[in-house]
């Protein structure tokens, strides 16, 4: 009598599967699972690369809106001034970026302080002023709109003669960067008359810059912070502008320099591998895959000679 050896246990025996039941189906599946989120992961890292081997990965963190306005003390409605810049201040939600406006236009920017107040500086347009604040978290989502608060400039129109009323206008409210990078500022000049002078106050106690602008429009002024900035990353920014018929304008807008290294400290730590090590854990994830299908393809010729033996015996 001849007996066939057995492939396969047909019931469990309390020992090891023979190595011939390995799923797989399911080790490969898993290593191509692997390999996309490699790829994924690769290629996005490439794409951030900013060149000498390095990369950055921007984020931004929604959060809750504000849960309250920002309201304006002082000036109170009904007040008239004759003179720009003056004064705002108010009451703010807790690190919020407080925006204020004049009849819709954006006036200036700032931080409100840990004692959840803003000062700011703005110059009002000639005539009525309806003036609201409006506070922003992070993710630059607005909290509730407070009520405005209506005020006047009252200068003579004889002072400007046959030129328009001088503006200055900017896309931005806020701009980040880390020390030692450039950040750049588009700023706009609506109105008045050329050319005109414009300084730029950085709020780092480096000199101011003056340029010269022979035409109204839009243009762009860089400048490079050192350090980081004070209450939450922040400096103030303060245009000033002056045209041929000696109209003054002005505008503070908030520059956020914070160091990425003191902001990985404070917040969660980053695992994501680098460029080069990915490099690395490409070819591993190769091997990995070969070895699996050289372990499958040897078990199948392994199969195919116990099946010769078993006829031959037959």
């Amino acid at each position: 009598m001849v007996v066939f050896p057995r492939l396969s246990h047909h019931r469990h025996s309390g020992r090891l599967r023979p190595h011939y039941e390995t799923s797989y189906a399911l080790l490969v599946f898993m290593v191509l699972s692997l390999g996309v989120l490699l790829a994924t992961y690769s290629f996005n890292g490439e794409a951030a690369t900013t060149g000498g081997g390095s990369y950055s990965v921007n984020a931004v963190v929604t959060g809750e809106r504000p849960n309250g306005p920002a309201t304006i003390t002082s000036p109170s409605s009904g007040q008239s001034f004759s003179a720009n810049p003056i004064t705002v201040t108010g009451t703010c939600p807790d690190k919020t970026l407080v925006k204020v406006y004049k009849n819709g236009i954006l006036a200036g920017s700032t931080f409100c302080d840990p004692s959840r107040h803003f000062t700011l500086q703005i110059d009002l347009l000639i005539g009525s002023n309806a003036l609201t604040a409006i506070a922003y978290n992070t993710a630059d989502q607005p909290g509730p709109d407070s009520p405005a608060v209506n005020v006047t400039l009252a200068i003579p129109s004889s002072i400007f003669g046959f030129s328009s009323e001088l503006i200055i206008q900017s896309t931005s409210y806020y701009r980040g960067a880390a020390p030692g990078d450039t950040i750049t500022w588009p700023i706009e000049l609506v109105g008045g008359l050329a050319p005109y002078a414009v300084s730029f106050d950085w709020g780092d106690g480096s000199q101011s810059d003056l340029v010269t602008r022979t035409a109204p429009g839009p243009f762009t002024l860089s400048h490079v912070y050192k350090q980081a900035g004070g209450y939450l990353g922040s400096y103030p920014l303060i245009i000033r502008a002056t045209d041929a018929a000696g109209h003054t304008a002005y505008l503070q807008l908030t520059s956020i320099i914070n160091s990425p290294s003191g902001n990985a400290k404070a917040g969660a730590k980053s695992v994501m591998p680098s460029l080069s090590q990915y490099a690395l854990i490409w070819p591993l994830w190769i091997i990995l895959l070969l070895m699996i299908i050289s372990f499958w393809l040897g078990e199948r010729r392994e199969k195919r000679i116990m099946r010769r033996q078993m006829e031959a015996l037959a």
